[in-house]
């Protein structure tokens, strides 16, 4: 540890104290109401002294266990901030120190990926200073460094040939608890599925949301096709054996989230793939939406969308596309035009959004709502600037993975579908408040772009 870190990390230890202290003191004034918080201590403590112990071992763990923690974490939640929150900090922290050590030297220029980042975070930053809501902005903030921390230690965490295989590894079996504890909801009942009159029976698994576990399956599938056809260095061979079996286990449990947007996504990357590299592979993908349509739960959430289209009398329900383009049509037209360059500040779309987002033609939501678009977001919370700065972002990380193409053809074309997956499901769905999606998939990039530049040799 350079003279550097080691005075980084005495501050922050010495914070953490402090943070210790007041959560003490906090957790003695609501023990009386929810017994759940007897267990945050203790488990704080663990993170920290795992963290201390091996800060490289306790990020694999992290990486391992983060999909699995969603209800947990939530459970253990005071006001904004809860264990979810001290985890963010936590691998800030080590991306931290981790360039404080060593700064990444790859053989690929990574200074627009970086400028991007830092003009996004940048933007964000400011914006806290005239956010209505700054502690739900502030934890937010956060978040979004979180990201572009998961990025960062990716690049970093792979040193040679067998690196890649090992953090694929770990991201496949990150979804084994979720994917059980969704079955065992499932067939048997239990918090991992959920039902509702208008939606029918969806699984959730260890998320929040059946939206949020999507996306995550999503990606799951994406990183385990890739591993069962590159067979990477590392990877062994009784777990590729069993990828097949897996991935079909995955996608039924995509089709049972009901996540419309999710599913797309997916059946885009096989058809790409299909396309372009297995031509055999397009009768079954082609034969698949029609196979789908067999079941019964995927023809009811098409359906859906073709009614509900407007309020009819003014008390029917829109279908969620519908209500989707009637909430951002109301966003931008009360949003002041003083406010389009750079927005209200983060986190306060779901702030204003009481006054609004309307329940029916006549009355508005009393609870507060998410975009449930990225880029409607971006411009009514950082403006013109902060669309752009996010579109930014994106394309100088899809401009540096396309200059790999020919080290790792069948990595790098994976990684840019991902990418252009990622923009598609920003559209429809409140992508930046999946943390364990973003962590996973930002991660993911890193390492693949830390790999292809170590590539010796190039690869179909």
């Amino acid at each position: 540890m350079t003279n550097k870190s080691k005075i980084v990390f005495f501050l922050l230890a010495a914070l953490s104290a402090v943070f210790f202290g007041l959560t003490s003191l906090a957790l003695i004034n609501l023990i009386g109401e929810h017994y759940t918080y007897l267990l945050a201590l203790p488990i704080l403590f663990i993170i920290g002294l795992f963290f201390l112990a091996d800060r490289h071992l306790f990020f694999a763990f992290v990486v391992l266990i983060r999909a699995s923690l969603d209800a947990p974490f939530d459970a253990m939640k005071l006001g904004n901030f809860g264990l979810g929150a001290v985890l963010n900090a936590l691998v800030i922290f080590i991306a931290l120190l981790t360039f404080l050590d060593k700064p990444v030297k790859l053989d690929v220029n990574l200074n627009r990926m970086q400028k991007s980042w830092l003009i996004y975070l940048s933007l964000a930053f400011f914006s806290l200073f005239y956010s209505p809501v700054f502690l739900a902005s502030f934890k937010v903030f956060l978040i979004i460094v979180s990201y572009g921390s998961m990025l960062y230690m990716g690049l970093s965490s792979t040193k040679n040939e067998g690196d890649l295989g090992k953090w694929l590894t770990i991201i496949i079996y990150s979804s084994i608890i979720p994917v059980a504890y969704g079955l065992f909801s499932l067939l048997v009942g239990g918090g991992g599925a959920r039902f509702s009159i208008e939606e029918g029976l969806r699984v959730q698994a260890t998320f929040k949301h059946p939206n949020s576990l999507a996306f995550y399956l999503a990606l799951a599938i994406t990183v385990s096709f890739y591993t069962l056809k590159a067979k990477p260095f590392n990877v062994s061979a009784k777990l590729i054996k069993l990828l097949p079996f897996y991935i079909l286990v995955l996608l039924g449990m995509l089709v049972m989230t009901k996540t419309r947007a999710a599913w797309v996504a997916t059946y885009l990357f096989f058809f790409v793939y299909a396309f372009f590299y297995d031509r055999k592979f397009l009768i079954v993908v082609i034969a698949a939406p029609f196979l789908a349509l067999l079941i019964p739960d995927v023809q009811d959430r098409l359906l859906d969308l073709q009614k509900g289209n407007d309020y009819g009398g003014g008390y029917q329900r829109l279908n969620s596309f519908a209500w989707r383009t009637s909430t951002w049509k109301n966003a931008i037209h009360w949003m002041s035009e003083s406010h389009y360059l750079t927005g209200y500040g983060i986190a306060s779309f779901v702030h204003f959004s009481p006054k609004f987002v309307m329940a029916n033609a006549f009355e508005l939501f009393q609870t507060e709502i998410n975009a449930h678009s990225v880029y409607v977001q971006m411009f009514f919370e950082l403006g013109v600037l902060g669309l752009l700065a996010f579109l930014f972002l994106i394309y100088t990380n899809l401009k540096t993975i396309v200059s790999l193409y020919a080290r790792d053809k069948l990595l790098i074309f994976t990684l840019v579908v991902l990418l252009v997956e990622f923009m598609f499901e920003c559209f429809s769905d409140n992508m930046l408040d999946y943390s364990v999606y973003e962590w996973y998939m930002w991660f993911f990039i890193g390492v693949a772009i830390s790999h292809a530049t170590n590539s010796k040799a190039n690869k179909s």
